[in-house]
C-alpha cells in the first residue's frame, strides 16, 4: 500500500525557508505552520492545509494557504506601506510555489500550482491602533507519496 502524503505546509516551509528571494523579504524564522507570533516583531508566513482538489482518495492534491502578514509600519520602519509588503511577500511565494517542480520532502516529491489570490485584508481583532495586513494566496501541491 502507498503510505499517505507528508505533510503539505511543512514541505512549503522547507522549501520556501531555502529560496533567497523570500527571505530577502521576511526572515526564514518568521516562516511558520503554527500560530501567529506574539509579540509581532516583524513581517511573518502562516502556512496552513485547507482542503484539496478533486476527489482523490490518496489526498494527493492538498490545497495550502499561504498567509503573509505585516505589522504597522510602526512596528515594520521604513517607509513601504506594510499592505504592499505583505502583498509582495505573498506574491514572492506564489511565483517561487508556481514554478516548483519535482521537489524532494521526506522521501516524496511534489509540484505546486497557483490556485488563488491575492487577496488582502486588515486584521483589527488586536485592536485598532495594532494592525496586522495581510495577503493570502493558496496553491496546489500535485504530490506523490513514496512506494513501500
Amino acid at each position: 500500500m502507498t503510505p499517505p502524503i507528508p505533510y503539505a505546509p511543512g514541505a512549503l516551509r522547507v522549501f520556501l525557508v531555502a529560496q533567497e528571494d523570500l527571505t530577502a523579504l521576511v526572515p526564514a524564522a518568521s516562516v511558520t505552520t503554527r500560530d501567529v507570533p506574539d509579540p509581532i516583531r516583524g513581517p511573518f508566513v502562516t502556512l496552513r492545509g485547507v482542503g484539496g482538489s478533486g476527489d482523490d482518495p490518496l489526498l494527493r492534491t492538498p490545497t495550502v494557504q499561504v498567509d503573509a502578514w505585516a505589522p504597522s509600519l510602526e512596528i515594520l520602519g521604513g517607509t513601504t506601506d506594510p499592505e504592499e509588503v505583505a502583498w509582495d511577500i505573498a506574491a514572492m511565494a506564489g511565483q517561487l510555489i508556481g514554478r516548483a517542480r519535482n521537489i524532494s520532502f521526506r522521501g516524496s516529491a511534489w509540484s505546486g500550482h497557483w490556485r488563488t489570490g491575492i487577496v488582502t485584508a486588515i486584521d483589527k481583532t488586536r485592536g485598532p491602533d495594532q494592525p496586522i495586513y495581510r495577503a493570502t494566496i493558496r496553491v496546489d501541491l500535485k504530490m506523490r507519496a513514496a512506494r513501500t
